[in-house]
């Protein structure tokens, strides 16, 4: 599955820089983006406990984005297979000598996205600062403007503005969960497209994800209506 989007050979060259890291007493762990055709597998007993075995001790576990020119729609998980990872990341928690992590599964400890300057933001190659690794708009550049100025910029204040994004943690996204609030805040914000390989507008990319937001609300709302910290309140979204 990593050869597929990842060329042929990456992942013989991930394991082998694994096997030096483990040579020299590194601490390290994985990153894996799961979709549609290979969900069960990074999930499974099998892979798991091979990586711990190669010496990992933490995991990221990302669902599929499909962000950028020529993004593939067919690659986003199904809801089944997002709940799936749901449980068994906090299965593989209490049953395996690795700290497992799904960034968007685990929004409730997070209280919802990070984004926008929150918690987090993202620089670009060419340096533009943008609210996430996956959402490639912006106002600003950190070469014409102070790290301060970045996080008071239109569209980092829009982000702070809706956050959390959806009363329900599990579905803590503004792109992947709740395209209809990126659209709004790129288009209140005045933000432009920074993808360096071809502008998208964020209609565009957030139609890719509509079908797929309503779905996994659906799944998303049974979940959380089962999780006590649904019960809570904090800062008027549910804790």
């Amino acid at each position: 599955a990593t050869d597929m989007r990842r060329g042929k050979g990456t992942y013989r060259k991930v394991i082998e820089a694994m096997e030096r890291m483990r040579k020299h007493r590194l601490l390290f762990g994985y990153s894996t983006c799961y979709h549609r055709y290979n969900t069960e597998s990074v999930g499974s007993d099998e892979f798991v406990d091979d990586m711990i075995a190669r010496g990992c001790r933490f995991a990221w576990n990302f669902t599929y984005m499909p962000v950028g020119k020529d993004a593939r729609v067919d690659l986003l998980v199904t809801p089944e297979q997002r709940a799936y990872m749901y449980r068994r990341i906090r299965e593989i928690r209490e049953t395996k000598p690795i700290f497992a992590m799904d960034f968007w599964n685990d929004g409730e400890f997070s209280e919802g996205c990070i984004a926008g300057g929150r918690r987090y933001l993202h620089i670009n190659a060419a340096g533009d600062v943008e609210p996430c690794a996956f959402i490639h708009y912006s106002n600003v550049n950190i070469h014409d403007v102070s790290l301060l100025d970045a996080l008071r910029s239109p569209l980092f204040m829009a982000y702070r503005k809706r956050q959390p994004f959806n009363d329900n943690l599990l579905r803590p996204c503004p792109c992947l969960d709740n395209p209809e609030m990126l659209v709004a805040m790129v288009k209140e914000s005045g933000a432009k497209s920074t993808d360096m390989e071809a502008p998208e507008d964020v209609e565009v990319l957030c139609s890719k994800t509509e079908e797929t937001a309503k779905a996994w609300a659906e799944v998303a709302d049974k979940l959380w209506a089962e999780n006590p910290k649904s019960k809570r309140k904090v800062c008027g979204a549910a804790q």
